[in-house]
């Protein structure tokens, strides 16, 4: 017989949520450590995603975080919290 166990609804991700929560973590993580940070993206890594992600980190712990790409060939995305 299966064997049922209670859980937060806050916790439990399905679906494609689930792997954006996990590519999403080290930007959590990040914007935990510190005030501020730079980003450095690999030549393979999608610019649009990564501000997408890091502002999605932002939203999730409830800090406002501001960002602006250190230049034109978007290789560094600069960030800092903001507000209260």
């Amino acid at each position: 017989m299966p064997r049922f166990q209670k859980l937060d609804p806050g916790q439990v991700v399905l679906g494609r949520g689930r792997s954006n929560a996990l590519r999403r973590r080290p930007f959590v993580d990040a914007i935990k450590a510190a005030q501020a940070g730079r980003i450095e993206l690999d030549k393979d890594d999608d610019a649009v995603a990564t501000k997408r992600l890091l502002r999605q980190a932002s939203k999730e712990l409830g800090i406002k975080v501001r960002s602006s790409w250190e230049d034109d060939t978007h290789s560094a995305l600069l960030w800092k919290r903001v507000g209260a």
